[in-house]
């Protein structure tokens, strides 16, 4: 066996491999950064009235190099938006789908001076607002609110949204310590501001269920396991 012989071939072979994956390599890099796939035009719903100074920014990159990536400036500069989609319409145009995050409760803050209002979004953003809107009201009236507060009613509302319920007839009010809901004439105790998920379920098939008029105080079972409304109705 001639081990020279072996070793020229298994070079030459080598040489041949490198040769074809830096020919690839080049003819990508040309592709990639070809002015023919430069961006040109952005497309996005203006009525949204967000900022897309951040996506203004792409104009003239490189259709192929375009990543989530921006989109963390994005999200700072609109915080109201809950996703952004990309899509390439080739060669040189981006559209920009934006969802924006729900608005779902109306919250008043009387523990500052002067009082604040504010709108919590599903995604937890809070933006200063008089606007009531047809949303569910919150007044916290005393305080601190611990931590994970506002994560619990915003679980709450969407609980509440799976039933035939108009949020706007509900109302919160937060004392520091304890949850009571209003619902024209039935008012329902929620105790402390945690697990309102499951209590929310509760709420909405009494609210959409059952008429009370009067208070249900909602509670844990003697296991702790599970919750039950003590219902004291006229």
């Amino acid at each position: 066996m001639d081990y020279g012989q072996i070793e020229r071939q298994t070079f030459r072979t080598y040489l041949v491999f490198s040769g074809v994956i830096l020919f690839l390599l080049l003819a990508s890099f040309s592709y990639v950064f070809s002015s023919t796939y430069r961006i040109s035009e952005i497309l996005y719903n203006e009525e949204h009235g967000l900022d897309f100074s951040s996506v203004n920014k792409l104009i003239g990159t490189s259709i192929w190099l375009v990543s989530d990536e921006f989109s963390e400036e994005f999200y700072m500069d609109n915080p109201t938006v809950e996703k952004i989609v990309l899509f390439r319409k080739m060669p040189t145009t981006l559209e920009i789908d934006v969802t924006l995050s729900e608005e779902l409760a109306f919250i008043n803050d009387a523990r500052q001076k002067p009082p604040q209002s504010f709108i919590l979004y599903k995604n937890l953003y809070r933006k200063p607002s008089n606007r009531n809107l047809d949303l569910m009201r919150l007044s916290i009236t005393n305080g601190p609110v611990e931590a994970g507060f506002f994560e619990e009613i915003v679980t709450f509302v969407l609980t509440l949204k799976k039933y035939p319920i108009n949020l706007s007839n509900v109302s919160l009010i937060h004392d520091g310590k304890e949850i009571e809901v209003s619902h024209f004439e039935t008012s329902i105790d929620l105790g402390s501001p945690v697990d309102l998920a499951r209590k929310g379920t509760l709420v909405g098939y009494y609210i959409s269920e059952t008429a009370c008029d009067g208070d249900i105080t909602i509670v844990y079972t003697e296991d702790g396991k599970n919750l039950k409304g003590v219902r004291n109705c006229k």
